[in-house]
């Protein structure tokens, strides 16, 4: 029985040991560039996936991690770099969201109905898009977060 559990935990030991993380320090293969922001104060990183679309006038740069949390910029009819204002004063439906988890109320949103914000663009090309955002995002039950330094730099 001890040589059983011996062996058992020797072949363990070498699976284990064999088994290398693949790591080469580049970014992650699902992502298309970086996402990051502050919201009340704590620092986040999009670290699972990045993408960014832009078609017909609408560009969209979402970020994501491994725990349901997610940041998003919208933008319409955005052809060049500038400031781009965000809530139900001149808008034109440009929005910020962020997400902290799977509930409906995890959800913040500024946007043409309520929120306030700035998205500015500091490179736009067919292939990328670069700039930061911050602004006061609601959730469902009126409840506010600040987000600061927010930072994408993405290619479509």
């Amino acid at each position: 029985m001890k040589s059983l559990l011996l062996s058992a935990v020797l072949i363990s030991a070498v699976i284990l040991i064999s088994c290398k993380k693949d790591d080469d320090g580049g970014t992650n293969p699902a992502s298309n560039g970086t996402v990051s922001l502050s919201y009340d104060g704590t620092n986040w990183t999009a670290d699972l996936s990045v993408q960014a679309v832009n078609t017909n006038g609408v560009i969209n740069v979402t970020g994501s991690d491994g725990n349901a949390r997610q940041a998003a910029i919208n933008l319409f009819s955005v052809t060049k770099p500038g400031t781009y204002k965000v809530g139900p004063n001149g808008s034109s439906g440009n929005s910020i969201r962020w997400t902290e988890g799977v509930d409906p109320k995890q959800t913040y949103t500024a946007s043409f109905v309520l929120g306030s914000g700035t998205i500015t663009i500091t490179e736009l090309s067919a292939t990328n898009i670069k700039g930061t955002f911050s602004g006061t995002v609601y959730n469902t039950d009126q409840e506010t977060k600040s987000i600061t330094n927010g930072k994408f730099d993405a290619k479509f």
